[in-house]
């Protein structure tokens, strides 16, 4: 599947989160979940040097990238897209993203709903954010070469799974 299909570009434009596959030196695989912006046909996650999806991209540019909607549960398309990575740390490249990543995860609709959706990680961010051990900030440029279409398999419904924890909540309080 071309990348610039438009069944790929809807997934991308509903997409919050992206799930970067990498491979160390080793071969040991590494999957990290990144916010992204999608622009030239080229797709950008946000990171910093210190990561194991920037030190790995360094040692093997071979990525794979995994991107569902999970905003909308009935919505079961899983989008991959294998390609090239690299390190870019250049300050006006890092600029540049960073105004697409507030515009996209801060000041639009989605944005803000997907930060309600994960208020719960909040505090391990703002842990990571505040640390001092986090290293210089970097972009990882995705040059996409080939895209799959999968579709999930069926899962119970958010409300069957509520009631679920609503019964389980219930039993371990006996």
């Amino acid at each position: 599947m071309n990348p610039d299909d438009p069944a790929v570009v809807d997934i991308l434009r509903r997409a919050m989160v992206a799930r970067i596959a990498t491979v160390s030196r080793s071969g040991r695989p590494h999957i990290n979940p990144l916010y992204f912006v999608r622009e030239n046909g080229k797709i950008y996650l946000g990171t910093v040097d210190r990561t194991l999806a920037a030190l790995n991209v360094k040692a093997n540019p071979r990525v794979t990238i995994l991107f569902d909607v999970e905003s909308e549960p009935n919505d079961r398309r899983v989008l991959t897209i294998h390609g090239a990575a690299i390190v870019r740390t250049d300050s006006r490249l890092c600029r540049w993203y960073v105004v697409r990543d507030y515009r996209k995860y801060i000041l639009s609709r989605p944005g803000f709903l997907n930060a309600l959706a994960h208020i719960r990680l909040l505090p391990l961010v703002r842990r990571f954010v505040t640390s001092g051990e986090k290293g210089a900030e970097c972009v990882l440029e995705v040059r996409p070469e080939r895209a799959e279409r999968l579709t999930a398999p069926k899962q119970a419904g958010n409300k069957d799974v509520y009631i679920r924890r609503q019964r389980d909540a219930r039993f371990l309080r006996r």
